[in-house]
């Protein structure tokens, strides 16, 4: 072999050892969704009127939990509170807790100013999280996002987006965290 065949060997050699760890990096932060058969990441925040909200002491008190993320800007976000009120009325009180993750970046005190002007704004429990800590622990690629956890904690359900009949694959996820006869 040549000095400068050797040389570029070498070279290449060196470059694919230096940037694999970052590929395998930048690939990992990509791939995690945390979907279906995942543990739910934990999380306590503030609701909109200032009362802690903790996910294991939700799922300790046996209760499964929808989680939504939705944006006040966000035209199928909106669109999709009008199809989960309903069904928050169905399971009210039935062992499901209904979480509206806000993901404007904004304070309480907007949100309680802007969503009466909604055309559909949340019955359920909405969690301002200005910080986004709740989106990044869940991996949030766009809003609309809703995940269904079992009272295990265990994540059956993820659906990004939405559009009519959507509903209808989320709500038999809900019976499905129930168990049988719900």
């Amino acid at each position: 072999m040549r000095r400068n065949e050797v040389g570029g060997i070498l070279t290449a050699v060196l470059l694919f050892a230096v940037l694999l760890p970052s590929i395998a990096w930048a690939n990992s932060q990509g791939s995690d969704k945390s979907g279906p058969g995942d543990v739910a990441p934990l999380f306590s925040v503030e609701d909109i009127d200032g009362k802690k909200v903790a996910l294991e002491q939700i799922l300790k008190s046996g209760n499964a939990v929808l989680l939504n993320f939705w944006g006040l800007r966000c035209g199928s976000c909106i669109e999709e509170i009008g199809y989960l009120n309903p069904i928050f009325d169905r399971y009210a009180g039935k062992g499901v807790v209904f979480l509206g993750v806000n993901v404007d970046g904004v304070k309480a005190d907007v949100l309680r100013k802007m969503m009466p002007k909604m055309p559909n704004y949340p019955k359920y429990t909405v969690l301002p999280d200005p910080e986004f800590k709740v989106p990044d622990l869940y991996h949030l690629g766009g809003a609309p996002l809703s995940i269904v956890i079992g009272r295990d904690g265990v994540i059956l359900y993820r659906h990004e987006d939405f559009k009519a009949g959507d509903e209808n694959a989320l709500e038999e996820a809900l019976r499905k965290a129930l168990g049988p006869g719900k």
